[in-house]
């Protein structure tokens, strides 16, 4: 190093030399070509390639088209038997269990439909009328689907259960307003005779009690926790003179 510096310094370009190592790539002067040279072989330069072409997906099967189509359907209306051979075009039923069971889907029909019978009958209380409603089914297919989906037995274990919680009600004002305001429900039951004829014979036990008194419907609205108007319709039902 000390011989090179000292050959700069005799050249007395030393200087010169040390300021042109020290600049930047902006500082430094441009390449340019030398006149007469040969040039090298020509550069071939790649092609920007895009993007390859997705794949093109496989194509569906009649079946697979058709499952497709179902369970959408399904998904939408749910496995209500009235509105999908409606929405297929007013099928009959036979031919909308046969495009499920086609189309692979015939087990999961059968549950979904199971499921929506036991949930439509404890919402409704076991009221079989508006059961058929919802469903859009006459009662006689109703009871058909039910013994054909093996619910029959169930459907008794929840009508018992229901029984039990309906004969369960309190005396006076829960047992009074069953007979007053859900006879319909409590006679599809097959309860509302008997729960109507446990609150004729009690309420007659009080009214004999206070007929003779100034007023004896007052009376018996006090004793049994009534309004003035739930106890002139018990009045009215059992006929008390």
């Amino acid at each position: 190093m000390e011989a090179l510096v000292g050959e700069l310094e005799a050249l007395k370009i030393r200087r010169r030399a040390f300021s042109l190592t020290r600049r930047t790539d902006a500082q430094m002067p441009m390449a340019a070509p030398v006149r007469g040279a040969k040039s090298g072989p020509p550069v071939r330069r790649r092609k920007a390639e895009g993007a390859p072409p997705a794949p093109s997906l496989p194509k569906r099967s009649e079946r697979d088209q058709q499952e497709l189509e179902l369970k959408s359907l399904l998904a939408e209306v749910g496995p209500r038997r009235s509105a999908l051979t409606s929405r297929l075009g007013g099928i009959s039923e036979a031919a909308l269990l046969a495009r499920f069971r086609a189309a692979g889907l015939e087990r999961e029909f059968a549950l979904r439909e199971r499921d929506l019978i036991r949930a439509l009958y404890s919402r409704h209380r076991w009221r079989e009328a508006l059961v058929a409603e919802d469903l859009a089914l006459p009662m006689a297919r109703l009871r058909a689907v039910i013994s054909e989906r093996g619910l029959s037995a169930e459907l008794d274990r929840l009508l018992d259960r229901i029984r039990r919680e309906e004969r369960g009600q309190k005396w006076p004002r829960q047992r009074i307003a069953q007979v007053l305001y859900r006879r319909d429900q409590l006679r599809e039951l097959g309860l509302l005779e008997e729960l109507e004829g446990e609150v004729a014979a009690r309420t007659r036990v009080l009214w004999t009690k206070v007929r003779a008194r100034p007023q004896p419907l007052d009376e018996l609205r006090k004793a049994l926790q009534l309004t003035t108007s739930d106890a002139v319709k018990l009045r009215e039902l059992l006929d008390l003179r």
